[in-house]
């Protein structure tokens, strides 16, 4: 693919890991969530869904995230770590 005109090479494809595996900054995209259906829905509700694009802002018994497209910017959650622990990110 590399000598074809006009095809752009591909970046190599993030990792999956858990939302509490990233460090204090790190940025990724929610890929999923191991969590009941009332969980899940109430995630999905504040805008922790499938694609959101997040930053870590803390980590520890609470973990803070900032959510950068599923509101607009600006908008910061506070998660259990239980929670945080079922989000699987891409990073």
């Amino acid at each position: 693919m590399r000598d074809q005109p006009g095809v752009l090479e591909e970046s190599p494809p993030k990792r999956e890991v858990r939302l509490t595996q990233l460090a204090r900054g790190a940025r990724g995209r929610v890929s999923g969530a191991d969590l009941d259906g009332d969980d899940a829905a109430l995630l999905r509700a504040m805008g922790l869904k499938p694609n959101a694009e997040f930053e870590v802002c803390r980590l520890g018994r609470t973990c803070i995230i900032a959510l950068s497209s599923a509101c607009g910017g600006g908008c910061r959650l506070g998660l259990t770590r239980e929670l945080a622990e079922a989000v699987r990110v891409r990073a």
